[in-house]
């Protein structure tokens, strides 16, 4: 039950995170957004023109700063709300995309859903990392981190095929 629970924890904050992103798209400047959108993902903004080592460090980017927050106790709650961050960046670059005409071939076989997954991905690194209130360990067990390899690994697999679909086959 605590598993299933978890997943559905961590797929309303991708849901939740993602439309609060298109609902921010609709309320920021153009300017602003582009700003924002350039941190999270340059290739949403310039397409083909952008480099490839930009995502791949904000991704690295996220998976550092989380882990940071993971570290110390005083912080720990915020990873979850990273997470959602995240999220936010996702339904934001998403909404951006569609506005700006792409096309719904490129958004659909490109950018949703292999944003979608690493955005999962992410919460689920955020979950091991700081587990939600209902997954917390009993006093003097540690944390189970075994996963994180594993998720690590999934994460760094998903982004190389985004950027392999996005160089060779979207062009």
């Amino acid at each position: 039950m605590v598993r299933s629970l978890s997943f559905i924890h961590l797929f309303i904050i991708l849901a939740v995170g993602y439309i609060g992103g298109a609902l921010l798209f609709r309320e920021m400047p153009a300017t602003g957004i582009e700003r924002l959108i350039t941190f999270y993902d340059t290739r949403v903004v310039k397409g083909h023109e952008a480099g490839y080592i930009r995502p791949v460090a904000t991704a690295a980017l996220f998976f550092l700063v989380a882990f940071a927050l993971a570290s110390f106790n005083k912080t720990r709650f915020l990873v979850l709300f990273f997470g959602a961050v995240k999220c936010v960046f996702f339904g934001l670059s998403s909404s951006y995309l569609l506005s700006t005409g792409a096309k719904m071939m490129a958004y659909s076989i490109w950018w949703f859903p292999f944003q979608f997954i690493s955005c999962f991905l992410f919460l689920m690194y955020c979950a091991v990392l700081s587990p939600p209130y209902f997954m917390n360990t009993t006093l003097g067990k540690r944390r189970n981190t075994r996963a994180l390899p594993t998720i690590i690994g999934l994460s760094v697999a998903v982004l190389a095929i985004e950027i392999v679909v996005f160089r060779f086959i979207l062009q």
